[in-house]
């Protein structure tokens, strides 16, 4: 039997994150196999996503390669996933996997959104609608939602990591078909609001024209400065993740810039309860 294809460009990703790691470090695919004492051939068709890599030898490359910290434990994170979440085949966005990875090690969490409420800060019931309206079938709509309140447990950590959101006053208008749910999470969302770790700024329409319209991203910070930013963002069919420096910069700029045109925090809050009384 084929393999799945979702299961397939996993491995791809996977392995291209993996060669992206070994240039970085100034490795050869030749060096890489020495190290495995394999040879060149299997090194590559582990970059290419034509076969796994193993656990043992994932960590054996990753010293080679000198990955430590945020990177190396999403790694990790990720490998020790595969194959062992089928609840995920078919719900997730293509290159989300890696972004999980990530998420779980981040010590700071900065996330603009202008079509909804940011996934951390979702109740079930909207997640689920989002899918729903998103295309989803019910039975992936309800995978989608499990995994996405699976993900807010980060919020729960002894220490967690700061979550700093900002979303687009249109986002909160938007209206939903069940009466009630959109005020709900709006009332949610002004509680998440009153956690220390957590900062929500609205950004209203007046604000006009501004540098993050393109769409929605999140910029992921860790506890280790040796170890970059990474940037992610998805559109209807895939998610990808950026560290280049300069592209990452350029992220960083337009939320700086956005949270500049938002409303402080305490305003938000205030906004948000405004609306929530709007909705049916």
């Amino acid at each position: 039997m084929a393999e799945a294809s979702d299961a397939v460009e996993d491995r791809r990703r996977f392995g291209g994150e993996l060669r992206r790691l070994r240039e970085q470090a100034g490795r050869t695919l030749d060096e890489a196999a020495a190290r495995l004492e394999c040879s060149a051939a299997k090194i590559s068709r582990i970059e290419t996503g034509q076969v796994a890599v193993r656990p043992l030898d994932l960590r054996e490359l990753l010293d080679f390669y000198a990955v430590a910290g945020a990177r190396r434990a999403a790694m990790l994170a990720v490998s020790r996933q595969r194959g062992k979440r089928p609840d995920l085949e078919g719900v997730i966005y293509d290159g989300y996997n890696l972004y999980l990875g990530y998420e779980e090690e981040a010590g700071d969490i900065r996330e603009y959104q202008p079509q909804w409420v940011p996934g951390l800060l979702q109740t079930r019931e909207y997640a689920h609608a989002l899918s729903l309206a998103a295309g989803s079938t019910p039975e992936v709509a309800e995978r989608r939602v499990a995994l996405r309140m699976d993900r807010q447990a980060l919020l729960l950590r002894e220490k967690p990591p700061h979550l700093s959101v900002v979303v687009d006053e249109a986002a909160l208008r938007r209206p939903v078909p069940e009466p009630g749910l959109m005020a709900a999470q709006l009332r949610h969302l002004a509680d998440a609001a009153g956690d220390p770790h957590v900062t929500v700024r609205v950004l209203p329409s007046s604000a006009g024209m501004h540098p993050a319209q393109a769409g929605g991203f999140i910029i992921l910070g860790f506890p280790r400065p040796e170890d970059p930013d990474v940037v992610y963002t998805d559109d209807l069919t895939e998610g990808r993740l950026t560290q280049e420096p300069e592209r990452v910069k350029q992220y960083l700029a337009a939320f700086e810039r956005v949270q500049e045109l938002a409303l402080a925090p305490a305003d938000s809050v205030d906004l948000l309860h405004e609306v929530a009384e709007s909705h049916p």
